[in-house]
């Protein structure tokens, strides 16, 4: 086992911010997010970052504190987005250390551990296949679903009590931290990063596109790290246009500056996705008011910068670099290397669904790629049900008439989440939901629960005239 000494640092931070109240893990945990691959330790090959090691340990004393006290238990009970979660990690735990031994050896998959043995089913890619079998990587892909369900209950309770700024603030911390190690990665500094490039992954730090180098910031590939900046972008500005705040507004395009410096396709797949979805909200942010001062500003913003971009196209090699950059990461890729070892991972989880009669090959057994062939593969038609029904309720429904900062919070997040997802259906390999999106959605359920109680007065308020004069208060 190997522990980093700069983890401890991390520890010691949370450590300090817990004693003070147990609930502050939460967002401390949530600013790490963008450390994705900072490992506090490396265990029998395993390792875990610093973010993992954290909700571990937040969710551990929170728990300690509730059966010592007996306090803080919310009212509400489990959210029914909750449930489906629960529904889902049963299965995967079900799926990770039975089915994948129910039918151990009957197909090949591509393995969890990339590795040169096996059959080579390619020349143009190293993956091999083997048949199917049980193994270490049946164990941590169910703990990790098990640990996000954890965090995703964790943060509603603790949202609940303390309200939804109190995660919202986390976001922000981790959207500064995932621009700075952007930056730092821009210019260069690896000797910094390597102090928090320490987990047992392959580091892709030095793939060009077109001559120009991707940023990884803190993660170990150009795809991770566009996936969470394009993540942040659709938080941040769809914040900022239903908020107005400038805070936002320059997060939101610095993101957008890092996930288009990734130069990957999972990003711009994404970034599209985000764009998309805003025009689509587009009643909400318009609904909510805008004064005079700040539609000026913003029309004239945007103004200046189509106006930028129309003389850089005209005046530069802008336009090639641009095409040309696109045709590489988009419109080319099924045909690359890499798209042709993707699309295989694909559909060896598609050959699992169905060898496996639609139940799942289990957590863990096979490497497929996109969130719905790995779904499909690992955990089959009953968990991807249950998956669907998480995504369903915590995002799938409006709020409603609400404060501004509530449906600020949740819109937000609601684009945040789907922008995420929308880079997992392209480029995830695990069936796990990840912390990330988990903690989105705990902001659009606890922000639907605070709508509804606002809603109930109001609901009530005609009712009332009847009960004036007795004895009895009336209950809304």
């Amino acid at each position: 086992m190997v522990v980093y000494p700069l983890a401890a640092a991390f520890v010691l931070l949370w450590l300090a911010l817990c004693m003070r109240n147990a609930d502050n893990g939460v967002p401390v945990t949530v600013a790490m997010l963008p450390f994705g691959m900072f490992a506090a330790l490396v265990a029998g090959g395993l390792s875990i970052i610093i973010a993992n090691l954290l909700a571990i340990l937040t969710i551990g004393l929170l728990l300690v504190r509730w059966v010592s006290q007996r306090r803080g238990v919310p009212q509400e009970g489990l959210p029914t987005a909750g449930l489906c979660l629960l529904l889902f990690s049963g299965y995967a735990l079900f799926s990770g250390f039975v089915l994948v031994r129910l039918f151990e050896g009957q197909f090949l998959v591509f393995p969890m551990s990339v590795s040169s043995k096996g059959t080579q089913v390619s020349v143009f890619y190293p993956s091999t296949m083997w048949p199917l079998s049980p193994g270490n990587s049946n164990i941590a892909q169910s703990f990790y679903i098990l640990l996000s369900t954890g965090f995703f209950l964790t943060c509603v309770f603790v949202m609940r009590r303390r309200g939804l700024g109190f995660v919202l603030s986390g976001l922000v911390a981790a959207g500064v931290i995932n621009l700075v190690l952007g930056l730092a990665d821009f210019a260069q500094l690896d000797p910094l990063l390597a102090l928090i490039r320490t987990a047992d992954y392959n580091l892709n730090n030095h793939h060009t596109v077109s001559g120009f180098a991707r940023i990884i910031g803190g993660f170990a590939e150009a795809s991770g790290f566009g996936a969470a900046s394009s993540a942040f972008f659709g938080f941040f500005a769809m914040s900022f246009l239903v908020g107005h705040g400038f805070r936002d507004g320059v997060l939101a395009f610095a993101s957008l500056a890092c996930a288009l410096m990734a130069l990957s396709s999972t990003a711009m797949l994404s970034l599209a996705a985000a764009l998309l979805l805003i025009v689509l909200h587009a009643p909400v942010y318009l609904s909510t008011g805008m004064s005079r001062v700040f539609g000026h500003v913003f029309i004239i913003a945007l103004a200046v910068a189509a106006l930028v971009g129309c003389l850089v196209f005209l005046l530069t090699p802008a336009a090639d670099l641009t095409s040309d950059i696109l045709d590489r990461l988009v419109l080319s890729k099924g045909d690359s290397l890499s798209g042709l070892e993707r699309g295989a991972w694909a559909q060896s989880g598609i050959d699992a669904f169905f060898n496996t009669w639609g139940m799942g090959a289990g957590v863990g057994s096979l490497r497929a790629n996109g969130f719905a062939t790995v779904l499909l593969g690992s955990v089959g038609v009953p968990g991807t049900l249950a998956f669907a029904g998480f995504l369903t309720l915590a995002f799938g429904r409006g709020i409603g008439p609400a404060p501004r900062d509530t449906k600020k919070a949740f819109y937000a997040a609601r684009i945040g989440a789907l922008t995420l997802f929308a880079s997992m259906l392209v480029s995830a390999t695990v069936p796990d939901p990840t912390l990330f999106l988990v903690a989105f959605a705990s902001i659009c359920v606890v922000a639907r629960e605070t709508a509804a109680r606002t809603q109930r007065p109001r609901a009530g308020s005609a009712t009332a005239g009847f009960t004036a004069g007795t004895s009895q208060a009336p209950t809304w």
